[in-house]
């Protein structure tokens, strides 16, 4: 951008224009707007990917149906016209809450980068919000497929840690790019503003939304277990009122015991509360900034 403009009008006042007033953060805020929030987009959408393709053998444990499951559920992340449509949604959004900027075209070298730059930014966008929406419509269908659980007395979340650790780790990249936004422009303008927050209450939703399916799955194991070790108990403490009392019926209640505590401790939920507590604390700063940021716009700071 900088070199187009001086190219069109060998004039370095130009140059100097494109940041208004010349001063640190000006030039900090215009390098995270047209650089740095493309960039991330990108490493963000690559991030998701390669996550998906890492954890895609746990997945196909998860799933009775295995690997052809996983090809059918994930094949919509490579859906193009679902990205053409968010990166026409965000070019719109662009437009309307920066109706100037074409003031940066000063001729045809700065109109073609323009153009070119705002399009690629644009797809960028619509890819990496469509690649973790996919990819949490993904994890939604996993949950809706039949699932192999790991019996409990090997691992409390039953196998399907693997999918809240995934969940966890798309919902990391989101906010966080959605947070950088708020440092890109200063302040937001309204139509921006909105669709931040409508994309904020999409990613909480978002998270909950395929684990959920895999919490009612988990919820009814459990009670069956339970069901079956209560069953078992009430065996043992007919024998044991019968007066019939012997090695096997004592062995086994000390057995019923051992496994009371394994079941009491059997999660209904893909996560434990350290992956929660990641996910509030991702919220809570992303939710902090844009107030903190708001608070030093109103005080002039």
């Amino acid at each position: 951008m900088v070199l187009t403009r001086y190219l069109d009008t060998f004039n370095p006042e130009k140059i100097i224009s494109l940041f208004g007033v010349i001063s640190a953060q000006n030039i900090i805020v215009f390098s995270l707007a047209n650089f740095v929030m493309p960039l991330y987009a990108f490493y963000g959408i690559r991030h998701m990917r390669l996550k998906i393709a890492k954890t895609m053998p746990e997945l196909n444990q998860v799933a009775l149906d295995g690997a052809p499951t996983m090809d059918k559920i994930f094949g919509s992340i490579s859906k193009l016209l679902p990205t053409i449509i968010l990166a026409a949604f965000f070019a719109a959004i662009s437009i309307l809450s920066f109706p100037g900027q074409t003031q940066h075209v000063v001729g045809v070298l700065s109109l073609i980068v323009k153009v070119v730059g705002f399009t690629v930014s644009m797809f960028a966008y619509g890819t990496f919000v469509w690649m973790y929406v996919s990819s949490i419509r993904g994890l939604y269908r996993i949950g809706g497929e039949r699932l192999r659980f790991v019996s409990f007395y090997e691992d409390k979340h039953m196998g399907m840690k693997s999918l809240g650790s995934v969940s966890l780790s798309l919902a990391w990249i989101y906010f966080l790019g959605i947070g950088l936004v708020f440092f890109s422009f200063t302040p937001l303008p309204l139509p921006l503003l909105a669709a931040l927050f409508g994309l904020m209450t999409l990613g909480v939703i978002l998270f909950f939304l395929p684990l959920n399916e895999v919490h009612i799955k988990m919820k009814k194991e459990k009670r069956t277990i339970e069901k079956a070790l209560n069953k078992r108990l009430r065996q043992v403490v007919e024998s044991l009122e019968s007066n019939k009392e012997n090695s096997n019926e004592v062995t086994d209640l000390v057995a019923f015991q051992i496994m009371e505590q394994k079941v009491t401790k059997i999660s209904e939920w893909p996560f434990d509360t350290v992956t929660l507590s990641w996910f509030s604390a991702i919220v809570i700063t992303v939710v902090g900034t844009i107030v903190t940021r708001y608070v030093f716009v109103f005080l002039g700071l």
